[in-house]
């Protein structure tokens, strides 16, 4: 009889191919979702790249705090070596006549007479050093003064014999240096030490022949005794008929929004105007900063193709996809709000929106002209323009804005995608190994089966 020939059944089951191209089956939606999450994932990194220049243009405009788009006022005077101005945004053009009668002085005094600065004094004894802040103690005399008189601080250094005039100058730098200036006066033959006030210290004013002073000193030694060789006075200036009075040489708001700074006195005339001459490159810096808002949103708005920009903008920031938010009504509303906020500057027909090239064009030439023609229109133009920029800026760039709004819901579907991604993956991992237990019984059946073949096959020779 012949032999039953039944080998190579065990291997009619391939468990490795079957189990590949099961789980490769199950794992389409998988890679659909992975898909999906790479593709929300690019898009909010478009959207950051518009936020971004969004945030250029308010630090532009940031920038425009202190210097106005259209132009700072400046303060130009007759003679400089009376005095110099500097005149705030806010200030009102205008010409005005200004006489400065006297400038501000500290009152400086020298104490003792020195063979050196860094010889020792060789006697200890207590300065008492009296200074007056203000006019409270006025009708006090120099001798009368103490630390309880109004308006009057005391300071007290204590000396050795050992210490040096330069230690003394320290020291008092040290314990009034807010209040009092202490140095080293040298004539040519000795030293002395030398105090003046601090600018602005004092309001205390004094005379040649007055018994107040502003620095009062008592030594105990009396090796430091006290010479005035500079009096205390106030800058005085005449204004619109009017004496105006400072403890400084510098004056403000005697002129709205103008400081003024004495160097002189003499009178001068002080003209205010408007600085227009940085006005239309203001202007076309802000245009500029609006087209590279507008050059994203086209190019992901539009079908591709459609804008000579898409190439450079993709070749420098390749996550750009063209045409990836075709449709959505967020960026096509915020192309509208953007094109909105230069309607007084087309008003004036120095801007104009180019559909080919998707770009704002400023014309410089007829700004220019206008401005000089027509000054105060276009600073009005420009004022408006300005206001509304800022407003559609703070509106795109707020957290509760229309691109954080966007991106807030990419965001949101994103995480959702992603934790799908996650459920499908451990799904399918379980999946996975219930089919390799399965089929490792499988095996073992048919792998025992062989054995029972075999034997069979033994038997009947």
């Amino acid at each position: 009889m012949a032999g039953i020939a039944l080998s190579g059944f065990s291997n009619l089951f391939n468990s490795g191919s079957i189990l590949a191209a099961v789980m490769s089956s199950s794992s389409l939606p998988l890679l659909s979702l992975s898909q999906q999450a790479a593709y929300m994932q690019n898009q909010m990194q478009e959207i950051n790249y518009i936020y971004n220049q969004s945030m250029s243009v308010f630090s532009t405009m940031m920038g425009f705090v202190l210097n106005p788009v259209t132009g700072s006022m400046t303060a130009i005077s007759s003679n400089s070596y009376v005095l110099n101005a500097i005149a705030t945004p806010n200030t009102a053009p205008g010409t005005y006549n200004i006489t400065v009668q006297q400038l501000a002085q500290p009152e400086i005094s020298l104490l003792g007479s020195f063979s050196s600065a860094n010889t020792q004094l060789g006697q200890s004894g207590t300065i008492s050093l009296f200074f007056r802040s203000n006019t409270s103690s006025s009708g006090i005399t120099d001798n009368n003064l103490s630390a309880t008189t109004p308006g009057v601080q005391e300071f007290n250094i204590t000396y050795n014999g050992t210490n040096t005039l330069q230690d003394i100058v320290n020291e008092i730098n040290d314990t009034a240096g807010s209040d009092v200036t202490a140095s080293i006066f040298y004539n040519g033959n000795t030293y002395s030490l030398m105090l003046a006030e601090k600018q602005g210290a004092s309001t205390f004013t004094t005379s040649p022949s007055t018994t107040q002073h502003v620095i009062v000193v008592k030594d105990s030694s009396g090796i430091f005794t006290q010479n005035y060789i500079q009096n205390a006075q106030n800058a005085v200036i005449n204004f619109g008929g009017a004496s105006v009075t400072s403890n400084v040489n510098q004056i403000q708001n005697v002129i709205s929004g103008v400081t003024l700074n004495l160097s002189g006195t003499g009178s001068v005339i002080l003209s205010i105007s408007q600085d227009t001459s940085q006005v239309a490159n203001n202007v076309s810096n802000l245009v500029n900063e609006i087209n590279n808002i507008l050059t994203p949103i086209n190019v992901l708005t539009e079908k591709p193709g459609t804008y000579p920009s898409q190439n450079s903008l993709t070749s420098a920031n390749p996550f750009i996809v063209p045409g990836d938010f075709m449709g959505n009504f967020m960026l096509t509303n915020l192309k509208t709000q953007l094109l909105s906020v230069v309607q007084p500057l087309e008003n004036l027909g120095v801007v104009n929106y180019n559909y080919q090239t998707g770009q704002l064009q400023f014309d410089s030439n007829s700004f220019q002209n206008l401005l000089s023609t027509s000054s105060q229109t276009v600073l009005n133009s420009v004022t408006a323009f300005v206001s509304s920029l800022s407003q559609a800026i703070m509106n795109i760039i707020s957290p509760n804005g229309a691109l954080m709004t966007e991106e807030n819901n990419i965001s949101s579907n994103y995480a959702y995608t992603e934790n799908q991604i996650y459920q499908m993956q451990q799904s399918l991992l379980l999946q996975q190994q219930q089919l390799q237990l399965q089929f490792s019984q499988v095996e073992a059946v048919m792998a025992s089966s062989s054995a029972e073949i075999t034997k069979l096959q033994t038997l009947l020779g």
